[in-house]
């Protein structure tokens, strides 16, 4: 063998072995971040129990009825009844530590309560100018309560008001039920929070990654977006309670259902019934405030659940369009009910199957676009947006199929020298297809199809062909909604009830069309602010507290708008076709308030009715790349750049949930 050669091998001998060298040290470094989160996650999970543990009075102490002071009470052997209008409970504890305070009762509807915790201040004493008001909301199926305190309390008064509590039964016309308190308990247990430990591995978790993985992210933004997305989408599912949480939530979870059961159709309890129903089972109001009440609803559904055996039998009905956006969390639940899993995990199950679509068709959608790819990682994660992939809802495959439509689209639109190919055309067809068959209302999104350049196909004959079928998609998409509507209007309109006919208000808009259309513009502009870059569309999760922190997210959504002008394109949006997007995305948003009009708006009404910021959050990435301009640029490293603004965006989703979920929800 020559010199030559044999110098050849022995380097690439020597680089295969540093290779090698550099991947052991990488999985090395990979295996101690994964210990030290662990490790670190146990810690703080211990440093939280602390307050309980340096206590001398650990356990718990069951207080005695004969020590509790009542107003509007009668003392019964099982504990006190309400017999007045209003009624109060004050419980002595004469400053002794209290972390938990528990109080069990029986009562058939919803108990809403005050609680005044007058606890001890900084110099140690009672000091009734500050006492903690707590409102306490509970579910009806659950029969205790668990209050957070963690201080020294000298006393606690429980006061209910008849008139203030929620229920159907005074809709049903039913006697008021009785109301018992049956037991107090103060409760000084350390104890493991699963919820809470489970955020801090997020947490920690999410700041390993970014910092491990900063140079990757630098090249690939779409892996910082998949990996916040799941990470805090599973945490969120895994700690929101087993309730109707998200808005309609009772009738997507109907249908999907109804697809889990086909062909046979369910044969469910009325428990799981009363699930698919507004119904006072699933007030979304009354939430579980703790984690043994999360618990204990769980255990109760888990016990008298039956979807398989039981003597209601339902076959959804839904329409037809909308059957693809539930195949997901259908297919899920297809298999939780395969394996017999208890309905408390299953319903819980059900979302992921929403999540991973959406995780995935964004994460697709953001690798695609050649343009504004930090814009649309920003939007997908806000936290309106993991919110709704975290219920049952059909948006976020709606918002997920018509960004990775829009993703191809810009692809070929900016890069008019490569010919279209028929998979290429076909597969945003596809994709605008899906995304508008349960929301037709986008259907005028289709037709920025139409700014593809003729070069871009092989001849005339194909120009037009593809043409024609991109008009005869957004006619059909627009036959789907409007047909039914103007042949044979429904004598109601929002099946939920109310006063809402689409015969008298198409009747209102035909008969006095200019006034219909000075009153739909009204009330467009009016709330476009908030809509479009406000509280409505950033921060809104459904019958859940909104995040506290709009205003960092529509700095941070300013920002990214301002400084994303990364491209990986040759050319950039023209003028003229940025115009006609804009009037594309303008047609869907009046066909947005006109079907709510029809639809949700009592007639004759000049305040539309039902409007969501929601409903624009699969136009906004194309609205915001209207505005986006290469005027600003950043110049930053794109390591840095990308790995910054996902790191933000993960805090604010991070401390979102904290505030509203993890917290009065999960402790």
């Amino acid at each position: 063998m020559s010199e030559k050669k044999e110098s050849v091998l022995h380097g690439a001998k020597k680089g295969l072995k540093s290779r090698k060298a550099a991947g052991g040290e990488h999985w090395l470094k990979y295996g101690i971040a994964f210990f030290l989160v662990v490790v670190l996650g146990f810690g703080l999970e211990y440093f939280c129990n602390v307050p309980v543990l340096k206590r001398q009075n650990r356990g718990i102490r069951e207080i005695s009825m004969d020590t509790v002071i009542a107003e509007g009470f009668t003392r019964t052997e099982e504990g006190f009844l309400l017999t007045e209008d209003v009624g109060k409970l004050t419980i002595a504890l004469d400053g002794a530590y209290v972390d938990r305070f528990v109080y069990s009762f029986a009562y058939d509807y919803l108990l809403n309560l005050k609680a005044y915790i007058c606890y001890y201040n900084a110099y140690g004493e009672a000091d009734p100018g500050q006492d903690l008001l707590l409102e306490d909301f509970n579910p009806r199926c659950v029969d205790s309560s668990s209050l957070k305190i963690g201080k020294k309390t000298e006393s606690i008064v429980l006061s209910v008001d008849r008139a203030l509590l929620e229920g159907l039964e005074k809709e049903d016309g039913k006697e008021m039920s009785p109301l018992l308190f049956t037991g107090f308990s103060v409760e000084n247990v350390p104890a493991f929070n699963w919820y809470r430990l489970g955020f801090f591995w997020v947490v920690l978790g999410l700041g390993a990654f970014f910092w491990l993985f900063r140079g990757y992210l630098g090249r690939h933004v779409e892996a910082g977006f998949l990996a916040v997305c799941l990470s805090v989408g599973i945490l969120m599912i895994y700690a929101l309670p087993v309730n109707k949480i998200g808005y309609d939530e009772e009738v997507h979870l109907y249908r999907v259902m109804g697809l889990a059961s086909f062909p046979q159709g369910m044969n469910i309890n009325q428990t799981i019934f009363n699930f698919m129903q507004p119904s006072v089972d699933t007030w979304p109001k009354n939430q579980p405030g703790s984690a043994m009440e999360q618990q204990a609803l769980r255990e109760y559904l888990n016990e008298n659940s039956d979807y398989k055996t039981g003597s209601i039998f339902v076959d959804a009905d839904m329409p037809a369009m909308t059957i693809a956006s539930y195949l997901p969390m259908a297919l899920v639940m297809k298999l939780c009910k395969g394996f017999s899993l208890p309905w408390g995990i299953m319903f819980t199950l059900g979302k992921l199957g929403n999540l991973l679509v959406y995780g995935l068709l964004m994460y697709e959608a953001i690798k695609r676009t050649p343009v504004g790819k930090v814009m649309m990682s920003i939007i997908g994660l806000l936290p309106s947006s993991l919110f709704m992939a975290c219920t049952y809802s059909y948006d976020p495959w709606v918002m997920g199929w018509l960004y990775l439509g829009a993703a191809c689209f810009l692809k070929e639109l900016l890069t008019p020298e490569k010919k279209i190919s028929l998979a290429s055309y076909g597969g945003m067809l596809v994709c605008f297809l899906l995304g508008c068959s349960a929301k037709a209302v986008y259907a005028p999104v289709v037709l920025i199809m139409l700014l593809l350049p003729a070069g871009k196909f092989k001849d005339e004959r194909q120009k037009w062909l593809m043409r024609a079928g991109i008009v005869l998609l957004f006619l059909g998409l627009m036959a789907s909604f409007v047909l039914p509507v103007l042949i044979a209007p429904k004598a109601t309109g929002d099946a939920r009830g109310g006063a809402t006919s689409e015969v008298g208000q198409m009747s209102y808009v035909l008969g006095h069309f200019f006034g219909y259309l000075q009153i739909l513009f009204y009330n467009i502009f009016a709330n476009l602010p908030k809509m479009v870059f406000g509280k409505d569309i950033f921060s809104i999760q459904g019958h859940l507290a909104d995040s506290p922190y709009t205003w960092f997210a529509m700095g941070l959504v300013a920002y990214t708008v301002i400084t994303d002008t990364r491209t990986t394109a040759q050319t950039e949006l023209k003028l003229w076709q940025k115009f006609w997007i804009f009037l594309m995305l303008g047609a869907s948003v009046l066909l947005v308030w006109t079907s709510m009009y029809i639809a949700y708006t009592v007639p004759g009404q000049v305040v539309i009715a039902g409007v969501q910021g929601r409903y624009y959050l699969p136009i906004l990435y194309l609205l915001y790349l209207l505005v986006n301009s290469r005027l600003v640029v950043a110049h930053m490293k794109n390591m840095w750049y990308h790995t910054g603004v996902l790191a933000a965006s993960a805090g604010l989703l991070l401390t979102t949930m904290w505030m509203t979920v993890i917290v009065p929800m999960c402790m």
